[in-house]
Formats: C-alpha cells, sequence, structure tokens
C-alpha cells in the first residue's frame, strides 16, 4: 500500500506501470501490487499498463439523497444504490470519479438483478456509464501523454 499512499501524496491522477518499476521493485512486484489495489477498488485500470487513481472520501453530490439521516456517513454501495435510486447524470459522474465506474456499473447490476432498478433506466444508465469511462480513459490519456510530452 506504500504505491497508494505516495500516488495520494504525490496528487497524480493517473499513473503508468512502468513509471513504478525500480521505485517499488520488479514488474513482476509492481504489476502484483497494481493488481492488489484494483481488487481493493483504489485504483481503476484505464488501458493496459496505465491506472486512475481513485480520490480519498466521499464526493459532493448535488443533493442530500439521505434526508432522514444527513449526518449519517454511508458505505461507498450504499450511497451509489440511493443515488441510481435517483440519478442525475452530474452525481453519478461525481460517483464514477470517486469510486470507479466498476464499482457504480457492478452496483447497477445488482440493483437491477434484485428488481430495485428497472430494466430499462438500468440499460440507459450502462450506456452512459460506458460514456463516462470513455471520458475517464481519453482525459487519462492526454494526462499522460502531456506528462510524457513534458518529461522529454
Amino acid at each position: 500500500m506504500r504505491i497508494l499512499h505516495d500516488l495520494h501524496r504525490s496528487g497524480v491522477a493517473t499513473v503508468a506501470s512502468g513509471a513504478l518499476v525500480g521505485r517499488y521493485g520488479s514488474a513482476s512486484t509492481v504489476s502484483r501490487a497494481l493488481r492488489k489495489l484494483v481488487a481493493a477498488e483504489k485504483i481503476e485500470p484505464i488501458q493496459r499498463g496505465l491506472y486512475r487513481v481513485l480520490p480519498e472520501g466521499e464526493p459532493r453530490l448535488a443533493f442530500n439523497r439521505a434526508w432522514s439521516n444527513p449526518a449519517g456517513r454511508f458505505d461507498p454501495d450504499h450511497l451509489i444504490a440511493m443515488t441510481l435510486a435517483r440519478p442525475t447524470f452530474r452525481d453519478v459522474a461525481r460517483l464514477c470519479k470517486a469510486y470507479g465506474v466498476r464499482r457504480v456499473r457492478r452496483v447497477l447490476n445488482d440493483l437491477e438483478a434484485e428488481k430495485d432498478v428497472p430494466p430499462v433506466l438500468a440499460s440507459e444508465w450502462r450506456h452512459r456509464l460506458d460514456n463516462i469511462e470513455k471520458g475517464f480513459r481519453d482525459a487519462a490519456r492526454r494526462l499522460s501523454a502531456g506528462r510524457n510530452q513534458a518529461a522529454a
């Protein structure tokens, strides 16, 4: 978890696995550590060898969906589920930024399986999640390309 601590401290939004080799060990050691961080939903893979660092803390949403418990703290999956029950694009995008598109998609699939979200709404939001994911991927590529040009 030293890698994650250093990434958060440095404030980078994306990281290439090749940039970590050497400082944190061999390629296989870094790859294993990054797989663990992906499984723990601390980073999100963008493409092969490029990862988006998920920020710490809860996202700031447009309105409090838990108005009956305004000071309450919720498990991220519960917060995602409450937001998907009354979604706005901005709030879902903020959840994707904070917790990763994979996690939001997983919660959406769980809600659909439990019949808490109508299939039509779930299908529509899956399409929107695809677009959000493409946007994050494009932004990460631009960030890493800009960093590579600055280093050259």
